[in-house]
């Protein structure tokens, strides 16, 4: 189970996609995205069109530099002064603490549901943003509580990244 947590999690964090308003369609990454009344639908891979190459750098922009955000599994950590949110209160519930080295923007937790396969083969996500902060700050990290269940991703952050 840790590990199945581990991986949807780090799938979800590797991501890298962004909510937008509702109608357009952005690409981030080689991430499709495409909202309507505030559901998005997010295509994760190649949906821009770029090279089975190109999509290391994708998976990877930092080239193994330190991150942006770490998340940790919250029994793992000394909490001092912290924020929290529950995401879910379904059994079982997990904790994951989210940290940053610099100030990031625009930092949201967000519900996936699987809708279907697309002509590709990629799977498609709804997007529902559950909580969002203005911007999450090294000396206060966010404890989220949160369930993890089957072998599909259900949670997932956004955020804006420093540059």
């Amino acid at each position: 189970m840790k590990k199945t947590a581990a991986g949807i999690l780090t799938v979800c964090l590797l991501a890298g996609f962004s909510v937008c308003s509702a109608g357009q369609v952005s690409v981030n990454n080689g991430n499709a995205v495409s909202c309507k009344d505030g559901v998005c639908e997010f295509t994760p891979g190649n949906a821009g069109g770029i090279a089975a190459s190109a999509l290391d750098a994708n998976v990877n922009p930092y080239r193994n530099a330190v991150p942006d955000i770490e998340a940790k599994w919250a029994r793992d950590v000394q909490l001092g002064p912290h924020d929290e949110f529950v995401a879910s209160t379904s059994e079982p519930q997990a904790g994951i603490v989210f940290f940053v080295n610099n100030p990031v923007k625009d930092f949201k937790v967000l519900s996936l549901s699987f809708k279907d396969m697309g002509a590709d083969g990629k799977p498609v996500f709804l997007i529902k943003e559950l909580y969002t902060k203005d911007v999450l700050r090294p000396e206060r990290p966010l404890l989220v509580k949160t369930s993890f269940f089957g072998s599909i991703p259900n949670n997932g952050i956004s955020y804006v990244e420093a540059n």
